[in-house]
C-alpha cells in the first residue's frame, strides 16, 4: 500500500509532457498567401506572395497572372522577415543607415531581400514564418500584407 502511494504522489507531480511547438500549416499558408494577393487586387495591384515556414523555407509561393514579373523577390522578402524576424518596413530604412545590416542582406541576395512588404509571423512568442508580397510598391505590399495578416488571429 504504502508503494502505490509512493508511485501515486510521483505520478501527481511528474512534469508535463512538453507542449507541441506552434507551426504553420500547409492549408493556411495557401490561405494566407491568397488573402494577401486578394489584398492587393482590391487595390489594383498584380503582385506575389510567399508564405515560409519557421527556417525561411518556401511553403507557397503564389502570382496573380497578370503580376509583371516571376515570384523571385516575395520568397527573399519573406526569408528576411524570419532571418531577423522584422517587418519589411523595419529592415528597409534600417538597410540605408546600418551598414553592417546592409552588407549581411548584400551577401545573400539569392535569400534576403529587406524591402517593405514582408512580415514575420508568430503564434505567441514562437515565430513560425513570414509572409511577403512583391511586385508593387513597398508601400502598397505592406499594406496589402498588413490586411492579409489581420484575417487571421492566430497570427501577430
Amino acid at each position: 500500500m504504502l508503494a502505490t502511494l509512493a508511485l501515486m504522489a510521483g505520478l501527481a507531480t511528474a512534469p508535463e509532457p512538453p507542449q507541441t511547438p506552434a507551426s504553420l500549416t500547409l492549408p493556411t499558408a495557401v490561405d494566407l498567401a491568397r488573402a494577401a494577393i486578394d489584398a492587393c487586387a482590391a487595390q489594383g495591384a498584380h503582385v506575389s506572395a510567399a508564405v515560409v515556414d519557421a527556417k525561411g523555407n518556401p511553403l507557397v509561393v503564389l502570382r496573380d497572372e497578370q503580376s509583371p514579373k516571376p515570384p523571385i523577390a516575395a520568397p527573399r522578402k519573406a526569408n528576411a522577415a524570419v532571418v531577423f524576424d522584422l517587418p519589411g518596413s523595419v529592415m528597409e530604412p534600417r538597410e540605408k543607415t546600418d551598414p553592417e545590416f546592409a552588407a549581411k542582406i548584400a551577401a545573400d541576395p539569392d535569400h534576403l531581400n529587406a524591402h517593405g512588404g514582408s512580415l514575420p509571423l508568430h503564434v505567441g512568442a514562437t515565430l513560425v514564418g513570414g509572409l511577403a508580397i512583391a511586385d508593387t510598391s513597398h508601400e502598397t505590399a505592406d499594406q496589402c500584407a498588413r490586411a492579409a495578416l489581420a484575417k487571421f488571429p492566430q497570427f501577430h
